[in-house]
């Protein structure tokens, strides 16, 4: 497993905190003061206030895109095979919408001067969200099913569901429970290894 996948695995659920809601936090407020300063400027300097708060988004994007990435990754492959998820579409849903958040911070100026652009951007938007959405499915269930090792209905992960979605409250909850569970199969690994 890469440095990456390791680290939001065995991260604890304050740190996947920090990480992630500081980041948006701060990308939050870069926007408004960008924004603030960009009224009383030309709006060529917007483009240039903007850059701060572009750099932030697509950086909370590729941290939160990350743990996902490696929860997805690491929970389908310690679900029983007949069980398992297909990963396939779960790698576009993870892949797109990073892709997508820098062409649109990209086009986001033009957007709001050229109506043509937003309808464009629309209907990418809503594949965009839909991505989101898969990967919070693909996690919880996942991860329900990695913890039972039985199917399950959606009844079963819709609390994994909602907390993955509510990520600032959620990660208390969720972060843990993958932590117990990459610290098993660590172990599981390890006596594996070990010699009889």
């Amino acid at each position: 497993m890469d440095v990456v996948a390791n680290f939001f695995l065995r991260a604890k659920h304050w740190q996947i905190f920090l990480l992630l809601f500081v980041l948006g936090f701060v990308g939050d407020v870069a926007a408004v003061v960008s924004s603030i300063s960009a009224t009383s400027k030309s709006s060529d300097d917007f483009g240039k206030l903007g850059l701060p708060f572009a750099f932030m988004m697509a950086l909370f994007m590729l941290c939160f895109l990350g743990w996902f990435w490696s929860m997805g990754s690491f929970l389908g492959s310690i679900v029983q095979p007949a069980l398992r998820l297909k990963t396939g579409f779960f790698r576009v849903a993870l892949v797109y919408p990073g892709l997508y958040i820098f062409v649109f911070m990209a086009f986001f100026q033009s957007t709001t001067t050229n109506p043509a652009l937003l309808a464009i951007f629309f209907p990418l938007h809503l594949f965009a969200m839909f991505c989101l959405f898969y990967d919070l499915y693909f996690v919880s269930k996942s991860l329900v099913m990695a913890e039972t090792s039985k199917p399950v209905s959606f009844y079963d992960y819709a609390g994994p569901f909602f907390l993955i979605w509510f990520f600032p409250l959620g990660v208390w909850f969720i972060q843990p429970r993958i932590n117990r569970l990459y610290g098993q199969a660590r172990r599981d690994d390890e006596s594996s290894l070990s010699p009889v």
